[in-house]
């Protein structure tokens, strides 16, 4: 969905931030990198924001988990406890590599999604490579560090603090927040259900532009009318539901922005192909 995202964004914007980065997938995944100055990070969960704060430096950070054996049992619950339980992340400086190393470790092998201090720790018994080497390795691909290296700033604030902060005329937030009665699905939040329409009526009065991701539900079309605001839609298969001769379920992504299309990366994105 990265790709079909970006395409959206518009090409004149000179600041570009991620209101709940998580993974950062659409920044990664995408060209994204090639248009702003300034590129912003944004989570409220520290454990994150210290991961992409290391990952700012992507050569300093592999050299510094590079000897660390993946698929260790012992090790991933030596670090679970000593991330979890003896230390208190509000404490951790952010750019810690050790501490982000030992968080990477734990998220990588545990199943996908689910609350990493809770989490059990998989042996995938040498048949599958492991997702920490995944990881580290792909600090090394050069295209990745470029875009690494080019992210501005990492911060570690509330939704609206971090909109407030940026937003300007030449600014572009894209937000994906905690999707419609999920929001306890995500760990270290701090966004409920009211958060939903105190977001939308924050981004309604904004000087800068934004895309904002959803799933739709009855409330969202009162919030944002769609003869005020463009919609745009995409069905796409959820991966989460891929499983070996089974139908994999469909989902329709929907993308709202306060700004005409015809300035985003849609042109060269039908030119590249």
């Amino acid at each position: 969905m990265a790709n079909w995202i970006a395409e959206y964004i518009p090409t004149d914007i000179e600041t570009y931030v991620e209101v709940f980065g998580g993974a950062y997938w659409v920044y990664v995944k995408s060209d994204v990198y090639t248009i702003p100055k300034t590129i912003v990070y944004n989570d409220f969960n520290r454990y994150m924001v210290n991961l992409f704060e290391c990952c700012r430096n992507p050569q300093r950070f592999y050299d510094s988990m590079r000897e660390i054996e993946a698929q260790n049992e012992e090790l991933f619950y030596q670090f679970k406890k000593e991330v979890f339980e003896d230390n208190d992340v509000n404490d951790v400086e952010l750019g810690d590599m050790e501490f982000a190393m030992k968080y990477a470790y734990i998220v990588t092998q545990v199943f996908s999604g689910l609350n990493p201090e809770k989490g059990k720790f998989i042996d995938l018994k040498g048949k599958y490579s492991s997702k920490f080497d995944a990881f580290r390795n792909r600090l090394l691909k050069p295209l990745v560090q470029e875009k690494l290296k080019r992210i501005s700033a990492c911060e570690n604030l509330d939704y609206s603090e971090v909109i407030e902060k940026y937003d300007s005329p030449s600014t572009y937030f894209y937000t994906d927040p905690p999707y419609w009665k999920t929001e306890n699905y995500y760990s270290l939040h701090d966004f409920d259900s009211d958060d939903h329409g105190k977001l939308c009526d924050q981004l309604k009065n904004i000087e800068g532009r934004f895309g904002l991701s959803y799933y739709d539900f009855d409330l969202l079309g009162q919030w944002l009318p769609k003869d005020e605001y463009v919609w745009e839609r995409k069905e796409f298969a959820k991966a989460a539901s891929a499983r070996k001769k089974v139908k994999q379920n469909k989902g329709e992504e929907l993308l709202i922005m306060n700004y005409e299309i015809e300035d985003c990366n849609l042109e060269k994105f039908f030119k590249d192909g």
